[in-house]
């Protein structure tokens, strides 16, 4: 099987739009064969004409003329065909810059010349052999001069923004982020578009010398435009031209991971990364049927084979792989579960990308913690790939202890070096894993959860982070100007490592298949743990996180109804099993204890409602000897008052009254 990027297949399926005042090479030879064995004198003095004067596109055209009319009259558009291939040959034949330099005047001022001039000098080489080494040579010296701003555009404007990307680019410190997403602000191809024809010839003509070429820049914007005379990019996209970048470009990655500054490597992948992308929008195009999801989610998979297989014959694979799953897995956990799920969600692309990835590791041995020269974002990210990695089978399970010395801090430390990095690799996490648990926490739990001793791991966790919880009740005594922020940053990190609890948690207990066994004994020590985390999060966290908390205290009170079989029929029918009917907390006591807030008893409820069967909530409610009738009158009343504030389902609430 032909192996191709969808567009690329989807685009041999589309009728062909045939584009009259295009030329091809084919049009330019037919011209050549015009020609006797010896180019006529009067072609040569017109190539002569472009090289040594400096005439205008007008002039080209009378000195042309005779030339046309003696060779060519009976060709469509004969006249400008003959101008184009005279410049083609003006640079075989006096190959410099300053010959480039007419000739992109001429083209400047006509439609016909910049769109065939690749073309013609396609043709003209085909011809005349040693064409081939001129345009080559020409084009090495056009690429040394915009690497180093001697070629300047006719355009100031394309000066100026080619000069102030570069500019830019030299004070930036996150070059590698700013490749991975993709040169935000940047236009792209356009911005080298009067050199394009040399570049697409040079490629044409020297593909291999074409990647060595701009292999050796560190320029990723001047780079990243002559990918499009490649196949590389948003229009025409071509995987084997893909592939033999891939297998040409040099080392980026170091055997540690660290990047070396060339930017040819990441610059496909980012590529490659669009191509998976642009999958998606197949369906924006069709009323998609669950066939046409099916058929999609498998050309995303095997893309993603076809990718990480091209990449995996490489000998830094290894390096290649982590540096870019790091940022794979920075963009799943952007996401909900529900989206990386969902076919039109470009984290399923990713999460395709990362799967892909792990089964092409093979025996292959990850470093096991970011590189130097990695961003604070990447150490926790590259933490969650390796568990996605270990969780699928291809790894072993990467060791955590390193990450659960991170949170053991002294007060000294909170505004030192250790705190200020656990602060940074939590950072990104803390603001986007929105989930509870969420999927950042449950890749970060899992290498605990597959410990000996998950449970007692995570209490030493939490006790670990007595510096923390201080914070956040009595505020940093070194901040003076902003103690606020130091209690919210403080509770922020605490919400994760309750996250993290949780997702032990619930991973532990899908494995449990009887409740008193030791292993599920001690998961419910972990519950009782969990609930008396957050019992002293909500006495001591005033913070924006405070809410976080109440939302906590639902899902653990859920957890408790459902993992707690009530009848023999439902302990056969339930595939895990944590509690026992005498296990405290109970629901009952969650109920108890929430009783005192109509907002937050309402809420527990709901959660119970849409979780469990309601005979199971109304014998908690029972025992707990809840007024379910006044919780329903005080929610009405609250929604009289504040109606935006305190808005209320009224299907849920028939589903409360249903229970009295």
């Amino acid at each position: 099987m032909t192996e191709q990027w969808p567009k690329e297949r989807h685009a041999e399926t589309q009728e062909a739009f045939a584009d009259t005042p295009f030329k091809t090479a084919r049009d330019f030879l037919n011209l050549l064969n015009l020609f006797p064995n010896i180019q006529p004198k009067a072609f040569d003095d017109v190539v002569s004409w472009i090289v040594e004067k400096n005439g205008d596109i007008f002039e080209l055209e009378q000195h042309s003329a005779p030339v046309a009319d003696e060779f060519a009259p009976s060709t469509v558009d004969n006249h400008t065909l003959l101008m184009t291939l005279a410049c083609a040959a003006a640079l075989a034949h006096t190959p410099s810059l300053r010959t480039w330099g007419k000739v992109n005047a001429f083209k400047y001022n006509s439609w016909q010349l910049e769109n065939w001039l690749s073309e013609a000098m396609i043709a003209y080489a085909e011809v005349y052999p040693s064409a081939c080494a001129a345009y080559a040579n020409l084009a090495k010296e056009a690429f040394a001069g915009l690497d180093d701003f001697s070629l300047q555009s006719r355009s100031e404007r394309t000066n100026e923004e080619r000069e102030g990307a570069w500019d830019s680019w030299g004070k930036r410190h996150d070059k590698l982020e700013e490749i991975w997403w993709d040169l935000r602000s940047w236009n792209g191809f356009m911005n080298y578009q009067e050199e394009l024809p040399l570049f697409q010839v040079f490629y044409k003509l020297e593909p291999d010398e074409f990647i060595r070429t701009i292999s050796r820049s560190t320029n990723p914007y001047l780079v990243s435009s002559l990918l499009f005379v490649a196949g590389i990019g948003a229009f025409s996209p071509r995987f084997s031209e893909w592939k033999r970048m891939i297998s040409a470009a040099p080392v980026a990655f170091e055997h540690d991971g660290n990047w070396n500054g060339s930017v040819l490597m990441p610059l496909l992948l980012v590529d490659a990364r669009y191509q998976m992308l642009n999958i998606r929008s197949s369906l924006r195009n069709l009323d998609a049927t669950t066939g046409d999801f099916d058929e999609i989610k498998q050309e995303i998979a095997n893309t993603a084979e076809l990718i990480a297989g091209t990449l995996a014959t490489r000998q830094d694979a290894v390096a290649i792989f982590s540096r870019w799953a790091s940022w794979l897995m920075r963009q799943m956990l952007s996401q909900t579960e529900k989206e990386i799920a969902n076919v039109e969600s470009s984290a399923f692309a990713d999460n395709a990308l990362v799967d892909a990835i792990g089964r092409r590791l093979g025996n292959r041995l990850l470093p096991q913690s970011v590189p130097s020269d990695a961003p604070v974002w990447e150490a926790w990210c590259y933490r969650c790939a390796l568990a996605s990695f270990a969780y699928d089978g291809h790894i072993q399970v990467p060791a955590w202890e390193g990450f659960a010395n991170e949170w053991c801090l002294s007060p000294e430390d909170w505004t030192g070096v250790k705190g200020r990095s656990l602060r940074e690799h939590a950072s990104l996490l803390t603001t986007l894993n929105k989930e509870i648990p969420g999927v950042a926490a449950n890749l970060l739990a899992y290498p605990i959860a597959q410990s000996c001793s998950p449970s007692e791991a995570w209490v030493r966790l939490w006790n670990d982070a007595i510096v923390l919880r201080e914070i956040v009740e009595f505020g940093d005594s070194d901040s003076v100007e902003d103690e606020y922020s130091s209690r919210s940053e403080a509770g922020r990190l605490l919400v994760l490592l309750f996250k993290i609890g949780l997702a032990i948690f619930d991973q532990s207990s899908s494995r449990s298949s009887d409740n008193n066994s030791p292993e599920t004994r001690s998961l419910v020590r972990l519950f009782k743990s969990l609930n008396s985390a957050k019992s002293e999060m909500r006495e001591i966290d005033s913070t924006l996180n405070h809410d976080k908390w109440l939302v906590i205290s639902q899902h653990l009170a859920v957890r408790r109804m459902i993992w707690e079989p009530s009848s023999s029929d439902e302990i056969a029918a339930k595939s895990f099993q944590v509690f026992r009917a005498d296990d405290s907390p109970t629901v009952s006591e969650f109920l108890i204890e929430a009783n005192g807030d109509v907002i937050e008893m309402g809420a527990i409820l709901q959660s119970l409602l849409l979780n469990a069967p309601s005979l199971k909530v109304k014998a908690a409610l029972n025992a707990a000897s809840i007024d379910v009738a006044g919780i329903e009158q005080s929610l009405r009343t609250l929604n009289e008052c504040q109606p935006r504030k305190y808005p209320i389902d009224e299907a849920q609430l028939k589903k409360l009254r249903a229970l009295v």
